[in-house]
């Protein structure tokens, strides 16, 4: 059985290329599924591959980021 610190893990190492990027995934979050420097992009290559996904624009992984609601 895995632990829910290697999914978290898994998918940090899977977005480190993406750094500043806009980022398409899959609704489990599991899969990457179209990238791009503004959502436009990432959105027409995520329509290729899946219907339905979730956006995330990545910050610079230098910079400490803490969202407020």
């Amino acid at each position: 059985m895995k632990n829910s610190n290697s999914k978290s893990t898994n998918l940090v190492q899977r977005l480190r290329p993406y750094e500043n990027k806009w980022v398409a995934l899959s609704l489990d979050h599991r899969e990457v599924l179209g990238t791009g420097k503004n959502l436009q992009e990432a959105k027409q290559k995520a329509e290729k591959k899946n219907k339905e996904y979730v956006f995330i624009k990545l910050p610079s992984f230098d910079v400490n980021y803490i969202p407020s609601f």
